[in-house]
């Protein structure tokens, strides 16, 4: 009898001594689980505490089709020859708006012929300007408009894109128009008539008696 009160007793201890231990554990994994909660909190407020302050960057400046024009190297206009873009890079002419800016009686007087060269310079100066006015127009491409006579916003306002284009084509099979595209396609009447629809914009400003900026360099230079 006493034997199995022994053995009773000894399972209930052996039972406390279980459930004590599990305790324990519990505790233990509970306060591990809450140390690591606690030290990924102060590792993330030390993270957003040492991380930079975000950069405010300025909106960048809208860059207008004069600029971008005028600020062109020479040689990317292809309005003359590499050779005579590195001579004029010699005298200090780098861009499209250096050479529109420069005294052209100084430069031409550097070469051969300087009453050849000051046409030439001019010309070029012509089609940069007249391309800096219109919107979507490159250098080379107002060249094309001077050589049959189209130089100014004003002239190619009143003008019709299927008679500029026939005018165009005509001058293409001449020697000097050949020369001029050397193999390239003239522009389309798609392209003419947006030319002439940005002029038709730019006139009613003049109208109103504020010229603007672009058609009055232009037509003093025509």
């Amino acid at each position: 009898m006493l034997h199995l009160l022994f053995r009773v007793l000894s399972r209930i201890n052996r039972s406390t001594e279980e459930v004590v231990l599990h305790a324990r554990v519990a505790e233990t994994s509970s306060d591990g689980m809450d140390s690591d909660v606690q030290g990924k909190r102060r590792r993330a407020s030390r993270t957003k505490q040492n991380a930079p302050a975000p950069i405010d960057h300025p909106a960048p400046l809208r860059v207008t089709h004069r600029q971008r024009v005028l600020s062109m190297r020479l040689e990317h206009t292809r309005l003359c020859s590499s050779r005579r873009c590195d001579r004029l890079q010699t005298m200090g002419v780098v861009t499209a708006g250096d050479l529109s800016s420069a005294k052209l009686e100084r430069l031409a007087g550097h070469f051969g012929a300087p009453r050849k060269a000051l046409r030439v310079l001019t010309q070029y100066r012509r089609a940069i300007r007249f391309a800096a006015a219109v919107p979507g127009m490159m250098p080379r491409d107002a060249m094309l408009l001077i050589s049959i006579h189209r130089r100014s916003v004003r002239g190619l306002a009143s003008e019709t894109a299927p008679a500029l284009h026939r005018d165009l084509e005509r001058f293409a099979e001449s020697t000097q128009g050949q020369l001029q595209l050397r193999g390239r396609r003239i522009p389309s009447t798609r392209r003419l008539k947006r030319w002439i629809a940005a002029c038709e914009q730019t006139l009613p400003q003049r109208a109103l008696g504020r010229p603007t900026l672009a058609v009055s360099v232009v037509e003093r230079a025509a």
